[in-house]
Parts: structure tokens; sequence; C-alpha cells
């Protein structure tokens, strides 16, 4: 085979029933300068066997067989046997354009970059849909000024938190992740965004391609997002990880509040879709990460005055015991149903005025709710009960942002 320009390292656990559309993709690749090196992580449902039998028919496939260790673990075992000028990550139950490799390359090569960003088709498992609305996968947060050149992580200051860290939509230089000795943080998962903040602020030439040259299946029952197992646990030690490596910008201080936020949020999810018999050992490490961030990281009084919501919800986390925190958080579900409701329900007229939003039910002479100088107000008429509470609306779009 002629010199090898991208090597493909797809790591595979029990994904039988996927693999083979994840294989055709690449192998059908416009680029034909590839190999492909697929990272069997102890796989027990046949999907060894399926590698065999791709791997005899086509060369360039390589087989790395090892004892199960998780994603970043496949990924770093695959890793030393690329030999392609450039790198990329397919995961297994995805799937690719077959012209990802040959536009990422020649993209890459163009402007001599070290990274290559593409845009993402998302596909849902359950329903084959596939849908373009998020800009985290789109590159919609990306100006087009950062079209056709290189930028560094100084022109993305101001967004890079909202684009996507995932391993598996760049093209990666290979000398540059060996000189960075770039690796999955291993045993853990959420891995991509430890891995990505660790080579992203010390790259000079970064490029993106904005056609959809990826398919990432979401939904799928089995994945490591849909298990809620305690693993989710990992997410303490990435955020800590992925802090740690965003001190190394000189706008630190400008970014760190945001990301705190942002991972709060993604915590506070994490904690509500555990499973039950994990949810006490996730608040432990929860709590424990909080109260172990410092004030100079966290500033307090700013954060507060930024952040009033979220903060008072981080103050929640770090001052209450397991059993009081899930009262607190019952009560906040309860607070916030009530309000997606009244803003999400076709049922009900809702307009704005100025900066007060208001909603009335179609037949108000039986129930009506409202809104008013932040204080929601609900009126049960045949009962002639009336009674209002307080609450800020821009609160309900952060209770929402947290629990997608």
């Amino acid at each position: 085979m002629s010199e090898v320009k991208v090597s493909v390292i797809v790591p595979v656990y029990n994904v039988k029933e996927y693999l083979p559309k994840c294989l055709d993709s690449i192998i059908n690749q416009t680029l034909k300068e590839i190999e492909i090196i697929c990272v069997n992580d102890g796989s027990t449902d046949g999907s060894d066997k399926v590698l065999e039998e791709y791997a005899k028919k086509d060369s360039r496939i390589k087989i790395v067989n090892r004892p199960n260790g998780g994603l970043s673990a496949a990924r770093n075992t695959g890793m030393p046997y690329a030999s392609g000028k450039y790198i990329g990550f397919v995961d297994s139950d995805d799937y690719i354009e077959p012209t990802m490799y040959e536009w990422m390359y020649g993209n890459a090569e163009w402007y001599k970059s070290q990274m290559v960003i593409c845009a993402v088709h998302k596909i849902d498992d359950s329903t084959g849909i596939v849908f373009d609305d998020d800009p985290y996968y789109t590159l919609g947060y990306f100006p087009k000024d950062l079209n056709n050149r290189t930028f560094t992580h100084y022109d993305t200051k101001e967004f890079f938190q909202d684009f996507c860290v995932m391993a598996w939509n760049k093209l990666y230089l290979r000398s540059y992740l060996e000189e960075k000795n770039a690796r999955f943080p291993d045993g853990y998962i959420f891995e991509d965004g430890p891995f990505f903040t660790d080579i992203f602020f010390d790259m000079e030439r970064i490029t993106i391609v904005r056609d959809f040259l990826y398919y990432y299946r979401v939904n799928r029952a089995n994945s490591i997002v849909c298990k809620g197992d305690k693993n989710f646990t990992d997410i303490f030690y990435v955020v800590s990880k992925m802090l740690d490596n965003m001190r190394k910008t000189p706008y630190f201080d400008e970014i760190k509040m945001y990301f705190l936020r942002k991972k709060f949020k993604d915590m506070r999810y994490r904690y509500q879709v555990i499973k039950n018999k994990y949810k006490k050992m996730y608040y432990k490490k929860w709590r424990e990460f909080w109260l172990g961030i410092d004030d100079e990281t966290l500033q307090p009084e700013l954060f507060k005055e930024r952040y009033p919501y979220t903060y008072r919800n981080i103050k929640l986390v770090k001052d209450n015991s397991f059993n009081s925190y899930q009262r607190e958080f019952l009560i906040e579900k309860i607070k916030h149903k009530i309000m997606e409701i009244l803003y999400m329900n076709p049922k009900v007229y809702t307009f704005k005025y100025k900066k007060f939003h208001f909603c009335v039910k179609k037949r108000p002479k039986i129930f009506d709710w409202w809104y008013d100088k932040d204080r929601m107000y609900i009126a049960i008429y045949w009962l002639k009960i009336k009674f209002d509470f307080s609450f800020k609306y821009s609160e309900l779009e952060d209770w929402e942002d947290s629990v997608k």
C-alpha cells in the first residue's frame, strides 16, 4: 500500500449490530491511503468475528485485541499503531460520509493544520431520523470569518466552551499528538473534554470544514451516556482536569465562571438521570467537588451577581446533606414542572409585554395562572383559591438547559 495519509482508530466493544455499517463507511472512503486500526476492547457479542471477516476482505484493517478497559483505554491502545500523517477517530456505533477523510485531509494539507473540525449529523437510533438542531454539533457557533483560514483558541475565546469537543469529528496531526503525548484519561468516561482541552490551547493552526461528514448516533439504549451507572461520577475528575487545562489561557479569569456554570448544569443533569442506587454516592462526590472549589476560582460575590440562580443551587449542594438536598431538588423540580407546563403547553395563550410574560388558560373560569413582576399567580376559581410565589422567568431557561 502507498504511504498512509490518515490512520482511523475505531474502538470496538459489543457493537455487532452497528459495526458493519461503521466499517463499510470507512473502507469506502474516497481517500484510499488510509489504515483502519480496530481496537477490540474485550467484546463478548461476536464483534471480534465481524472484525476478522472485514480484515480478510480489506488489508488496510488492523485488529488490536485487548481486555476490556473502556473507550479511553481502547483509543490510547490504538494510537501507537498509527503510521499516517494524520489521525482520526470513529466510534463503532457511528458512521461517516464517503468523502470525510478526503476533504479533511485536503483541508489539513492546504492550511498545514494541526486539527481540522467538521460538522456532525445526529441520528436518532430509535427512529432513524437525522437532525441538525444543535449548534454544538453543526459548527453553528463558529463565525463566518473563521472560514478558509487558520485560527487559534484566541479566536474562539467567546464561544469555545459551546462547541463540540468530541474526538470523532476531527482530524489531528499525528506528530503534534505525539509531541504533546496526548492521551485520553484512562478508565474514565466523558473522556473527550480533558483530551481536547489538553491539546487545544497549544495549537497554532486550526481549521474547520463546514460540511456534515460524521453521523453521531444518539438514544442508543446500551451507550455509555444512557446507562446511568456509577461511572457517572467520573464527571468530577473530568471537569477538574478541564479546569486545570484552561488555566493555561491568559484569559482564564474571563471564562472560568461560565465554565463552572455550564458544568454545574451537566452535573445536575447526571444527578437527575443516574440510577437511584448510585444517587447518594454521586451526591457525596458532587458536594466534595464544590467544597473543593476555592473562592479565588469561584469568586462567589461576582458569580452570585452574574449567575444568581446557579449560585443558589451550588450553595444548596455545598450546604446540605443528601436527604436535605433530595427534598430541595424535588421542590425545585415540581416548581419548574409547573413553569414548563405554563410556557410550553399549547392549551394556553402566552404573550409578552416588555419584560413581563403572561399566560392565560383557554378556560379561565376553571383554572388560571399568570406571571407578573417576578411572581407566579395561580387561581382555582371554583374553589375560590388564589396563591402566588416568587419566580423569575429567566430561571426557567436556566433549569431547562440543565435537564436537556
